[in-house]
């Protein structure tokens, strides 16, 4: 057992078993032991990617979706994007880079939220880097635009399983010097929730994930966007509906990951490796119904990412590779689309959008 597996088995010790949430919290987020407080997390040398790793192109295309939502607005004074879990501020720099309107006009703010603080080091100049989602009212009359990407799957979550006794809660206990899983009985209201996820003839094993965190997440994410000049909260992750996990192995829709590979089971070495879970929309929508949900190739698609693959085919074939850094990268905008579009991949992943007019 590792270091950090020490100390969680330390802690059921004295305190007894733990949800699955609360072990999630500790083995992505404990200061200098967890996942994510450890360095771990999102780019090439690193141990995933993300949408904003396979390139620019993306950062790009939301720059194009930020300048149409100011544009709605009215073009305020003031945009603060809020890009949660912004990890080492990848989408951001590439966003900048890309020189929106907005941000040509001086209208545009970056606040970066990461509460793994090891990764602020490489966040770009000129952003303001925080722990936490700011509170209503921190900027004002500002418009929010709040951006997370694949910030949700990350939070911790709860499991539950239906037994020979009904339905439980998965815990985290221990057995000799291992971490194992164990159960709690969950009283009648909390039951009736499990029973209408997962469909009244869900067989004994069946388990889905409880998002208790991303719902609160999300309902101050709305919050802090409604008290401002309007805005919206935007969302790209994994999707899916209680009901559809309910029918699948868990062990399907929880995931870890490591140097850009499955990583086995969650319990396994807490701290080195990611624990992910697809996102079940429908329990995001019990604290407010998305204004809008698709496929991130259509949401690209609708923000012109066509349009700058064609301008960097264009560029490419003007300059050719006398034109060196420049027409390469621009040649590459191919080759992000293809894996940023792609049906079977990211191109498949959720965009939900909860839209507040100014």
């Amino acid at each position: 057992m590792n270091e950090l597996g020490r100390a969680i088995a330390d802690h059921i010790a004295r305190n007894g078993p733990i949800g699955f949430d609360e072990y999630v919290a500790h083995a992505l987020y404990t200061p200098g032991l967890g996942f994510y407080a450890g360095g771990g997390g999102a780019g090439r040398r690193r141990d995933f990617l993300t949408s904003p790793e396979v390139g620019p192109l993306f950062g790009a295309v939301l720059g194009r979706a930020l300048d149409a939502w100011w544009d709605e607005l009215g073009r305020p004074d003031r945009l603060v994007l809020v890009e949660a879990g912004a990890g080492p501020g990848t989408l951001a720099r590439t966003l900048i880079a890309s020189r929106p309107r907005c941000a040509e006009a001086g209208a545009l703010e970056v606040v970066l939220v990461e509460p793994a603080e090891a990764q602020w080091a490489t966040h770009p100049d000129g952003v303001r880097s925080r722990v936490d989602l700011p509170v209503p009212g921190t900027f004002g009359d500002a418009a929010v635009v709040v951006l997370a990407n694949e910030l949700i799957d990350n939070l911790p979550f709860g499991l539950v399983e239906l037994t020979d006794v009904g339905w439980c809660e998965v815990l985290v206990s221990t057995e000799g010097d291992r971490l194992v899983e164990a159960h709690r009985s969950l009283e009648p209201k909390r039951a009736a929730w499990c029973w209408g996820k997962s469909g009244r003839a869900a067989p004994l094993g069946t388990r889905i994930p409880v998002l208790a965190d991303a719902a609160s997440w999300l309902a101050g994410a709305l919050d802090l966007v409604a008290a401002s000049r309007g805005g919206r909260v935007v969302l790209f992750d994994y999707t899916s509906r209680s009901s559809e996990l309910a029918r699948r192995p868990w062990t399907d829709w929880v995931r870890t990951y490591a140097s850009h590979g499955r990583a086995g089971h969650p319990l396994e070495d807490p701290g080195s490796r990611d624990i992910t879970v697809e996102v079940p929309v429908d329990q995001l929508a019990s604290v407010d119904e998305p204004s809008s949900e698709r496929p991130q190739a259509e949401f690209l698609r609708a923000h012109g990412v066509d349009e700058l693959v064609a301008e960097g085919r264009a560029r490419w074939t003007e300059l050719g590779i006398a034109g060196g850094i420049e027409a390469i990268a621009a040649r590459s905008r191919v080759h992000e689309a293809d894996a940023l579009l792609d049906p079977t991949g990211l191109g498949a992943f959720g965009v939900l959008e909860w839209v507040r007019p100014a």
